[in-house]
């Protein structure tokens, strides 16, 4: 069956919004159709006090129901700040599907680095590193 897998590494250079300590961040990854509907999502562990964090097994795997072509969708990887009040976004990346290679029978999914944003023009928001891969039909 046709789908996406990948795992989440690390993120650096996170902006900091906590008052006290630092933010305390985890990515919540959305399978997503054309249209932006999320068919699908996970969410990684939180690292507390971390501008730098590093994720030991987040793996995530997502595959299209008979209705939605994968080629079409995207990846969604929100980065968010947990704490007091309610989660805070730190920045995102949207990963279209087409530009991801497929992968061979029995290969690795490829390491990529995305940029979280720019907030306001001027700084940037971060770095995340992952791995995807998509896995054509058979």
């Amino acid at each position: 069956m046709a789908g996406v897998r990948g795992k989440v590494l690390k993120a650096a250079g996170l902006k900091n919004v906590d008052l006290w300590g630092k933010s305390d961040p985890f990515v919540k990854v959305t399978f997503e159709d054309a249209k932006g509907e999320v068919l699908q999502e996970m969410k990684t562990s939180t690292k507390t006090d971390d501008l730098d964090p590093v994720w030991d097994d987040e793996s995530f795997s997502f595959s299209p129901d008979a209705k939605h072509h994968l080629l079409d969708c995207s990846l969604r990887f929100k980065v968010m700040d947990t704490g007091l009040g309610p989660d805070v976004e730190l920045g995102q990346s949207l990963v279209p599907l087409k530009l991801v290679p497929l992968m061979e029978e029995g290969g690795e999914e490829k390491l990529f680095e995305f940029s979280l944003g720019i907030a306001h023009g001027k700084s940037p928001l971060g770095m995340l590193t992952l791995q995807i891969g998509v896995i054509p039909s058979a």
